[in-house]
């Protein structure tokens, strides 16, 4: 008896299948047909039985994952300064589930946090100056976990070796024993009432555990990036959201922790020094999102602290290894040269040696010529043409949402607008991307055929209200979020486990 229950329970989806089938026999008998009872049973199946056992396979994979992937606390590692807040202690709350327990302002002091009291952004100066000082201001606090290979989790300047070729960076890297520590960051778009700014963390290789690695090769590929987008408020000067890059799913924060939109909030977002948002980095896949108060729980274990580096002079590099580090600085690099090389590709392969391989098609323009842009950061293993290849932000595709490729770089008032349900502006005074790459015949072309795919409207519609430098459509009313948002919740939660 006690072996056929530990059978039925290690085989349940086969169990949860043969009680659908059972049960309508069970109450109804041979009131009905058997075929009629079969037929209900695969319905009930499908209805239910099905997605009980997917649930439960889910969380059985991410229960075995949690183990795998632990990363046990060294004994001797100990925190060099207690994490402090004036209004904030450490808690091993989930966010959500204790939403009073968090900082009433969201501020929070990591170990080797010094405050330099420096000036904020002066609007008075050239825009040029103006934008490296917001930068400057907003630039991220990360929060970085160290694997064991840590010459791959530091993030770093694509070009760290002199050339605009990535195909050689794994080597590169390995004969010079280390890497500087580089985040690119850009002013990608100015509003009427707000500044966009992106900041892009680039790996020279994404890895996995040897058991993993050793399962599939999708687990581990040459280059990896992904990053952030956040918006400034021009009233209040706050970053009001930010969404990241995590594993191809876009995952989204803000100061309340509520969204009307298409997109579920991960989390509140927490930030260091009044401006700087703090990211959580996972070592060996990089996945990037906003930092939780559980996160600081495990500061002690492998872990680096990463800011931007006040004098470029003085900077700290971090050490090539998994000891805990809290005093890391970092430069800024700018996404410029990425804008500037964006059209220039190659098919995969070893003899190119251009920046970016393989094409999106963003539209025809009037001679009938298709325009491309590079999809793929070109490396040695170009022959995983699989979704975990690494790709430059306008080739971020969220298959879980209504933005189709591109258009979350190229137009972020939009991609916040719908993911988040609000109606802020979208009338450009400025776009990175779009001035940098294309012409503007070629602006105007991409962006009428991106938001006809996202709107679902005919073309000469969108191109009597569209203008693509200072205008774009009104988004149709917002919608509460429902069952949708529901199942993006949960499987932000599985991706976010499984890592």
């Amino acid at each position: 008896m006690l072996r056929k229950t530990c059978k039925d329970v290690v085989l349940f989806p086969i169990t949860i299948y043969r009680a659908c089938l059972w049960l309508p026999a069970r109450l109804r008998g041979d009131r009905w047909h058997s075929r009629v009872n079969t037929a209900l049973g695969l319905l009930l199946y499908g209805l239910f039985g099905l997605p009980l056992s997917i649930l439960l396979l889910l969380e059985m994979l991410i229960v075995i994952n949690t183990q795998l992937m632990a990363q046990p606390m060294d004994d001797d590692e100990v925190p060099q300064q207690p994490l402090s807040s004036t209004s904030y202690n450490p808690t091993h709350h989930w966010p959500g589930r204790a939403l009073e327990e968090w900082p009433s302002d969201l501020q929070v002091t990591l170990p080797g946090y010094v405050d330099n009291a420096s000036q904020p952004p002066d609007p008075t100066l050239p825009r040029d100056q103006f934008y490296d000082q917001l930068l400057a201001s907003y630039s991220p606090t990360l929060l970085h976990k160290m694997g064991h290979e840590p010459l791959w989790d530091i993030p770093t300047d694509i070009f760290f070796d002199g050339d605009t070729d990535p195909r050689n960076n794994v080597s590169k890297a390995l004969s010079l024993g280390t890497v500087p520590a580089v985040v690119h960051g850009e002013v990608i778009a100015e509003t009427h009432d707000a500044y966009y700014l992106t900041y892009m963390l680039y790996h020279v290789k994404d890895y996995d555990l040897p058991v993993r690695e050793a399962l599939s090769d999708a687990t581990f590929h040459d280059g990896d990036n992904e990053g952030i987008q956040l918006r400034i408020d021009k009233t209040s000067m706050q970053v009001t959201l930010v969404e990241t890059w995590f594993h191809n799913r876009f995952f989204l924060c803000n100061r309340t922790g509520e969204s009307q939109g298409t997109e579920p909030i991960q989390t509140r977002s927490l930030f260091e020094g009044g401006t700087h948002i703090v990211l959580f980095v996972q070592s060996m896949g990089h996945g990037v999102r906003c930092a939780n108060p559980a996160d600081f729980d495990e500061l002690a274990s492998n872990s680096k602290i990463l800011r931007l580096a006040s004098d470029p002079d003085g900077l700290i590099a971090p050490g090539i290894d998994d000891h805990t580090e809290y005093n890391i600085g970092y430069r800024l690099a700018s996404l410029k040269p990425w804008y500037r090389l964006a059209k220039t590709h190659a098919t995969s392969g070893n003899h190119a040696t251009t920046l970016f391989e393989d094409t999106i098609v963003l539209g025809t323009d009037s001679t009938g010529r298709e325009i491309q842009i590079g999809k793929f950061f070109a490396a040695n293993d170009f022959e995983k043409r699989a979704w975990s290849r690494p790709k430059p932000p306008w080739a971020w595709d969220d298959r879980w949402d209504d933005i189709p490729v591109a258009l979350w770089h190229f137009h972020p008032a939009l991609a916040f607008n719908s993911h988040t349900g609000e109606t802020y502006s979208e009338q450009y005074h400025y776009n990175a991307p779009m001035s940098l790459i294309f012409t503007a015949n070629e602006s105007y072309t991409v962006l009428t055929s991106l938001l006809t795919e996202h709107y679902h409207r005919a073309p000469q519609q969108l191109a009597r209200k569209t203008n693509p430098v200072n205008r774009q459509p009104s988004l149709p009313p917002a919608k509460k979020p429902g069952i949708g948002v529901q199942v993006k919740r949960y499987m932000n939660y599985v991706i976010h486990s499984l890592g």
